[in-house]
């Protein structure tokens, strides 16, 4: 219960990134736990930090591209269409940025549910599936 309260603290100081279709709660967050596991603990040094950071990000999205590239990347269980990758892109860059800012000290971090109702929920634990959803990224 407290670690749960601790999260919530740090969400209140964590901007987080809105989902608002369900279509996309998958792969944005299989994108966002990606970059924090490459990641892994950030490094003290603020250089290394951020380049570990750069890198991870660089590493993720270049897997996720050469998934969509190769059909691997689905979407009620077919390949996601050039329109859909369209919409998602932009998603992605947002959770990008939001990893970027939020990764400031040498701890290591996942992504956690911010639901319509303002719970805070390990990702995919969220019981019913929620309309829409932000994304946010923690220190653990």
């Amino acid at each position: 219960m407290m670690l749960n309260a601790l999260l919530a603290v740090a969400f209140a100081l964590q901007g987080g990134v809105a989902i608002d279709s369900s279509a996309q709660f998958g792969a944005a967050t299989n994108h966002a736990r990606c970059i924090v596991r490459a990641i892994g603990v950030a490094p003290a040094d603020a250089g290394a930090r951020s380049a570990k950071v750069a890198s991870a990000i660089k590493q993720c999205r270049d897997f996720l591209d050469s998934d969509f590239q190769a059909g691997r990347l689905l979407l009620n269980d077919r390949p996601y269409q050039p329109s859909a990758w369209r919409k998602l892109t932009p998603v992605l860059d947002a959770i990008e940025a939001d990893i970027k800012a939020s990764v400031t000290a040498p701890k290591q971090y996942k992504i956690m549910w911010k639901l319509p109702d303002g719970a805070l929920v390990d990702a995919y634990d969220a019981g019913a599936q929620p309309k829409t959803l932000s994304l946010v990224t923690v220190a653990i």
